[in-house]
This record gives structure tokens, sequence and C-alpha cells, in this order.
């Protein structure tokens, strides 16, 4: 999706999900050639030969609000990024790009990330390079940090890349649907959403004590949190995750967040990406 929106030509050899709602959503919207459904069981020997590898092992094992049991994770998630190495040394990509969460660089003391990196560079055959970028200072105002990982290829590698630089962001307000304030509606979710209800009062309550106007100025509260992590942000968007599906309270709006502007909030077109997944 990125390289097409800077008029790059895409050519799709392969993907692989074992989540089958990635899967539809993936053939719906970029058809690959070849489409896996378990990296641990395919041949990489056999596998496309792909001139830029992309892959985004599972960040649970490495994320500091889980357990942080990097590669030792009972379900072994942990081992997945070795078998997406073992596809860099097989089939020898000009470039790969690696992402996951920022606190994969310092768990564990960092040991888990200097093992990645060590098991990168004795390929032997690429430069490593490495930075953890926050999608907010990067054109899309979501609050999003991860590192990347991204090896060239030595004999492919004109000494030119650098990460890029922040941008100014526009305001989350250029993302959200301009629909009018409805009249007489709460500014709270209702009171069936127990948790979501006392997060949005409290958040409110704060802000304006502070001398914001949260009902004109677009406050997003991560109101699904337990009220001891639940925090707001102004005109920035909480990261949005599959647990937080429902979306974030926009202050501004008294509602959550739609589905189009989740999809803008992660750099997606809503008039023309397909949501194949009704679940």
């Amino acid at each position: 999706m990125a390289l097409r929106s800077l008029g790059v030509a895409v050519d799709h050899l392969f993907s692989c999900d074992v989540n089958r709602h990635a899967k539809t959503t993936i053939m719906a919207n970029f058809p690959p050639k070849v489409f896996y459904d378990d990296l641990t069981v395919r041949d990489n020997t056999k596998a496309p030969k792909a001139d830029l590898y992309v892959a985004g092992f599972p960040c649970q094992p490495f994320s500091t609000a889980g357990k942080q049991q990097g590669f030792a994770d009972a379900r072994g998630r942990g081992e997945i990024f070795w078998h997406v190495r073992d596809y860099i040394e097989q089939r020898s990509p000009k470039v790969f790009v690696l992402e996951n969460v920022s606190g994969l660089v310092k768990i564990n003391g960092g040991e888990y990330f200097r093992a990645i990196e060590e098991a990168l560079e004795a390929l032997g055959a690429y430069n490593i390079h490495h930075r953890i970028l926050d999608t907010k200072q990067h054109g899309v105002p979501q609050s999003r940090r991860r590192v990347y990982i991204l090896g060239i290829r030595k004999d492919c590698d004109d000494g030119s890349f650098n990460f890029p630089e922040p941008v100014e962001t526009p305001s989350i307000e250029v993302f959200l649907d301009p629909r009018p304030r409805v009249p007489g509606r709460s500014a709270l979710p209702p009171e069936s959403q127990t948790t979501a209800r006392a997060n949005v009062k409290r958040a409110l309550k704060e802000l304006t004590a502070k001398g914001h106007d949260p009902l004109k100025t677009p406050f997003v509260v991560d109101c699904d949190s337990s009220p001891d992590r639940s925090k707001y942000f102004r005109a920035v968007s909480p990261c949005l995750t599959c647990s937080r599906a429902a979306g974030h309270w926009v202050t501004s709006r008294m509602r959550r967040m739609n589905k189009a502007e989740m999809l803008r909030l992660q750099g997606m077109d809503p008039t023309t990406f397909k949501v194949a997944v009704s679940e």
C-alpha cells in the first residue's frame, strides 16, 4: 500500500498469515500470487524470490504490556523471527524490513533485540539499520511507536539510506468525519458501557479542570482500558489495536471513532480499502 502510494509498481509475489481474517483482507485488497497460511511449515528454499521482503513477527512476546517471554513464549510466537530469518538466508532479498513493538529494544535488558541483530548480521550479506519511529511524527496523528529493522544487501547498497525525519502532522480533525453535534446527545458512553463511561467521565472532569473545553477540542480517550491505564490525548489517537476495535472516544464528537476514521488513522483510504471481514 505504501509503495503504491509512492507510485512504485508492485508485483506482489506472496503473503503469509495464520489469521483467517487477515488473509481475507489481504486477498480482497492486495491479492498475491501465492498465499501461505503458516510460516513455520513453509519451505523457504522454494518460496518466491522477492526483491523486497517485509515481515512483522508477533509482538506479544516482546511487548511491555505482556509477559515478556521473548523467544521462550509458551505459544511459540517468539520463534517466528527465526523462520523470517531463514527466508532471508535462503532467498537473499535485496532489502528486508522487519517491524515490531518498540519494547523489543529494551525488554530483558535488550538481550532479545541484540540476539536478533546479531542473527541478522551473521548472515554477512547485509548492512543492518534500526530505528524507533512513531506514526504521529510521520504524517498520521496516531501514537504508534514501533521499531523498524532494515537490511540492505551489500552489493545493492549505495550508502544513501536514511530513516525519515519527523514531519509536521495534521490535527486529528482532518481524519475525523465532520459530523455536526447531535442536540441532546450525552457526552458520555451509554450506561451499559460501565468502564468506558467512567473513563470518559473522569477525563472530561480533568480536562475541564485544566481549562480545556473537550466538547470543542478533540481529545481522544482510550476508554476501554482499565481505569488505572486509561489515558487521553489531544488531537492524537492512542494506538489502534484489535483490542480497541470498538473505537476510542472522541470528546468533541461525543461518540466513538467510526470505521472510516480508524482506517484513515492507519493510512488507509476508506473509499477504496475493502473491509472484507464482518465479524
